[in-house]
């Protein structure tokens, strides 16, 4: 019996723990699922408190694998992982069932599982905590409250951190559909699967969805853009397709992507999120990719790439885009530096092009509001968020070897998740170990100081 407890900890408290840091270290992916699931149960949108209750939950999934497998509080905790395996049985059943939602999410972008393998991981998971939960009364302390307290403190600290620091940055592992090394061209059968778009519109504490076609007046307040399947399935195709639009709605896809230049993408999803630090980074990288300077240095790379083309691609409607961009179209008109591109499309004065996409396909492609994405011939090169991007971090990037950098991102990514699990892991065991021998040893004589004292 003490090897199937010994044995049934181990999976429960690893499974929660590679969970809940796989999870919390995409934060906004996260938070896309959360909202998914609100949509999908309860017809309601969390807004920006989806990213919130995504980070609380993983940071409870962590911690509690974390004291299951390092027997801290086990009582509490060992009745938190069986609550918590009831509530994801019941939700992975009704996904299973009504198919309202295709991907569980359990593990992120890393491992993808549908409804029913997901539900059955689920029964697994609850018969395990059910056991643990009957025999947590045989299970012995390995320090004192005090220092279990600490060690808590500590791990939620650890597992927060890393998601506030992937929120401001980007995630350390990127393996979304749009992970370096994708090649944009590729994924055909992305034809078997048909997309509704639709965008959320708020007024006067009323939210409703219209469609491409049918968009409220200026006095709705833009929320969102939601896009769901309405043929085939996502897991048919594998991967997202990667779909672009101008402001007429015209496939503009094969255009943008075809080209021996070196392509920048800043990604907007979110227009007041866009910050006038954003705009002015913004501004100085459209004026940097196009100056004489930038096509000597890119000359230098590439005899057939004189410059870098620069794309802001924008979840937004072309009119709350064009609004959000208007202080850099108003500076380059101060500076008489106007048409640096023209277009038909209202994108006078702009240092970039702008492209459209839909909601999830702009924030999967970067999970950073402002971010730059480095695209060389189709395939995506390199990422930065907002704060993480500069003009000398981008010519520096697009003056190396892509395929060198491609494959310093993936290994990167992989070798990221491999050893930071491991040490988790590790260290977790190794810090059960002294702990459990220094408070035997503690509690040992303290027993006999009271044996002498009596």
């Amino acid at each position: 019996m003490r090897f199937v407890r010994i044995l049934a900890r181990y999976i429960v408290g690893i499974v929660f723990i590679v969970s809940g840091f796989l999870k919390g270290v995409d934060p906004v992916g996260t938070s896309l699922k959360v909202k998914e699931y609100f949509h999908a149960f309860l017809n309601m949108d969390p807004g920006q408190w989806a990213l919130w209750i995504g980070i609380a939950l993983c940071a409870m999934e962590f911690l509690t694998g974390v004291c299951i497998l390092k027997v801290i509080k086990f009582r509490f905790f060992s009745g938190l992982a069986l609550l918590m395996c009831i509530f994801f049985a019941g939700v992975t059943f009704y996904s299973a069932y009504t198919g309202k939602v295709s991907d569980c999410g359990c593990f992120g972008d890393v491992i993808h599982l549908d409804p029913w393998p997901s539900f059955y991981k689920n029964l697994v998971l609850l018969a395990l905590t059910i056991f643990l939960y009957t025999q947590r009364h045989r299970a012995r302390p390995i320090a004192n409250s005090f220092w279990e307290w600490a060690f808590m403190f500590g791990y939620a600290a650890f597992i927060v951190g890393v998601s506030l620091y992937s929120m401001r940055n980007l995630p350390p592992a990127d393996l979304s559909d749009f992970k370096p090394g994708r090649d944009l061209f590729k994924g055909d059968s992305t034809a078997m699967v048909k997309y509704k778009t639709e965008i959320l519109y708020s007024k006067d504490g009323i939210t409703k969805k219209f469609s491409l076609n049918h968009l409220p007046d200026s006095s709705w307040k833009y929320v969102e853009t939601i896009s769901t399947v309405i043929e085939g399935s996502e897991r048919i195709a594998h991967k997202m397709p990667f779909l672009l639009k101008d402001a007429t709605g015209e496939d503009v896809t094969e255009f943008v992507l075809k080209t021996e230049q070196p392509i920048i993408f800043i990604s907007f999803y979110d227009a007041d999120g866009i910050t006038d630090d954003d705009l002015g980074k913004l501004k100085n990288l459209g004026d940097s990719l196009n100056s004489a300077v930038a096509s000597d240095i890119f000359g230098a790379y590439s005899s057939g790439a004189r410059n870098a083309a620069i794309y802001v691609l924008s979840a937004l409607t072309p009119e709350e885009t064009l609004a959000s961009l208007k202080p850099i179209a108003d500076a380059v008109e101060k500076q008489d530096i106007s048409d640096i591109f023209s277009s038909s499309h209202g994108e006078r004065n702009l240092p970039f092009k702008i492209v459209y996409g839909d909601f999830k396909t702009v924030i999967t492609f970067n999970r950073s509001n402002g971010g730059a994405t480095y695209v060389n011939k189709g395939v995506i090169v390199k990422k930065w968020s907002a704060a993480q991007y500069s003009n000398q971090k981008i010519i520096s990037a697009i003056t190396k070897n892509p395929y060198l950098l491609t494959k310093g991102s993936e290994h990167q990514s992989r070798l990221f998740l491999i050893v930071s699990l491991a040490i988790i892991i590790g260290m977790v065991l190794i810090i059960r170990f002294i702990s459990k021998a220094l408070y035997k040893t503690v509690k040992g004589t303290v027993d006999v100081l009271e044996d002498m004292g009596e």
